[in-house]
């Protein structure tokens, strides 16, 4: 006699009612570099590390990814065959659903920043957990404190990484576009923002889910991120200056002050320009790259004509459109060059 075989998730048993010979080694590999290994988990890097040595996993064993302060599941994974000094691995879990460590069983806080082995019955455990908060969702929600320097702003921050997929529909690139100005920039220099609470007006997770939060965090460069907070007259100048077209940097640039002299004293006064002196070249640079030290000037140009009482449009022709003879045409008065003395 056969029997069905169901594949529903409900119908599968636990980690804890299988033999304990059915139950693989689970060692936890809790980094401290986290924005490192989130970006190399969420790009599929091979900077991904995961532990070695002699007391390390081996082909067969289970490793758990856990990153932040607080913990963030980033990645379980199956150890395969060794490939010189890297390791190949089956991943069983990865970047797409966001994964608490401290609710993964009681007693989770006990592990929080350390690495090795777990014991059995918590391998049982973390294994379960994992299983049931990919299936179910995290049971409670994060709150990101003050935007880049609360407790918990690695934590929100590896979450974003790790769900970018779910939020963009992409995986993860080496770069990507910063949230306001749009540029590519390495995604190593890009800042968490939890546009969330400006909306709501509060630094908690304000009544939102874990997954609401992770939709609310934008990834911005850092002179964008700079302008979303408390920011100096300078820094906001900085920014509104034009880009660098040699090196893409933006706020390095400093005016270039052309004709006048200068002492100590004005040079102190406006450390934000420098001075070409009285030779002028032409065409004339406006600004200067403190990055790359280009010289590069900035122009406007306008996509139509445009005159005092607004864009200047066609008009429509009317009337009846004749032929101007060439006798007509001879009389008409004619600009003619005075002679030169």
């Amino acid at each position: 006699m056969f029997w069905a075989v169901s594949t529903e998730a409900d119908a599968l048993p636990s980690v804890s009612s299988l033999p304990a010979w059915l139950v693989p080694s689970v060692y936890l590999n809790w980094s401290t570099d986290w924005l490192r290994e989130s970006v190399a988990i969420a790009t599929r890097s091979r900077e991904h590390s995961l532990p070695g040595g002699p007391d390390g996993p081996k082909r067969g064993d289970v490793v758990v990814t856990v990153l932040g302060d607080a913990g963030v599941v980033a990645s379980v994974e199956l150890m395969g065959s060794s490939d010189g000094d890297s390791w190949v691995t089956d991943e069983l879990f990865g970047p797409d659903r966001p994964i608490v460590w401290a609710d993964l069983f009681d007693g989770a806080d006990a592990y929080i920043g350390s690495s090795g082995w777990l014991p059995a019955e918590h391998a049982r455990a973390v294994l379960d957990g994992v299983a049931n908060q990919f299936h179910d969702g995290p049971v409670h929600t994060i709150d990101p404190g003050d935007c880049g320097s609360g407790r918990t702003a690695p934590d929100v921050h590896v979450l974003r990484i790790i769900g970018h997929r779910a939020v963009t529909g992409w995986a993860m690139r080496r770069e990507e576009r910063c949230a306001t100005c749009e540029r590519f920039v390495d995604v190593h220099e890009l800042h968490a923002h939890d546009d969330g609470a400006v909306r709501l007006g509060t630094t908690t997770a304000g009544g939102r889910t874990l997954d609401q939060v992770i939709r609310d965090v934008h990834l911005l460069c850092g002179q964008c991120h700079d302008l979303m907070h408390a920011h100096t007259v300078s820094a906001q100048r900085n920014r509104l200056r034009p880009q660098c077209p040699g090196c893409g940097v933006r706020g390095k640039t400093k005016r270039i002050v052309w004709g006048m002299t200068f002492s100590d004293d004005v040079v102190s006064a406006e450390p934000d320009v420098v001075y070409g002196g009285f030779e002028v070249p032409v065409p004339a640079p406006e600004w200067y790259c403190t990055e790359c030290h280009a010289n590069f000037g900035s122009t406007v140009v306008a996509s139509r004509v445009l005159d005092a009482h607004g864009p200047a449009v066609p008009q429509p022709v009317t009337g009846a459109i004749t032929r101007v003879s060439a006798d007509e045409a001879a009389d008409a008065d004619r600009w003619e060059p005075a002679e030169g003395r």
